[in-house]
């Protein structure tokens, strides 16, 4: 098992990591969308736009758990180091999970139920750019097993 101050600076990063992934694959998607217009692509766009809202959203929300949790000060941005801002850290870092993950499987169903993009559109020199995006959503709805990982429970 990793000590806490270890699993804190993991959590943090592997998160913002996720995040800024599901972020980059969304906009990418938009200008896709958005080059190839076809109005039959128009609830598609709608809904990569509500998405891209609502991940920036998540993003904003573990910014301010940093700002308040992780960040002794936000002028150092120095990392908590006492145990029991660690310990606090990390909880109020679970409870923020907690609250994101009904928004992540309200956008993974959202993306299985809208019409997908041709392949041709989305195919990128890295793979299918609709696809990579589903499985950063997953990745970023799966946290929870990447915290278990590192603590061994």
């Amino acid at each position: 098992m990793s000590n806490p101050t270890d699993l804190l600076w993991r959590v943090n990063n592997e998160y913002q990591k996720r995040l800024t992934q599901v972020v980059t694959y969304l906009n990418l998607l938009e200008q896709l969308v958005l080059i190839q217009d076809e109005d039959d692509q128009l609830r598609t766009l709608a809904a990569l736009q509500y998405a891209l809202e609502q991940v920036q959203t998540l993003a904003q929300e573990h910014r301010a758990w940093r700002y308040k949790y992780y960040y002794e000060s936000s002028d150092t941005k120095r990392m908590v180091q006492t145990s029991s801002a660690v310990h606090q850290a990390l909880a109020r870092f679970s409870r923020m999970r907690m609250q994101h993950e009904p928004q992540l499987n309200n956008l993974r169903a959202l993306l299985d139920h809208v019409q997908r993009p041709d392949p041709r559109v989305t195919r990128v020199p890295t793979g299918d750019l609709w696809v990579m995006t589903e499985f950063a959503i997953n990745d970023l709805r799966g946290f929870d097993r990447y915290m278990q990982d590192l603590t061994g429970v």
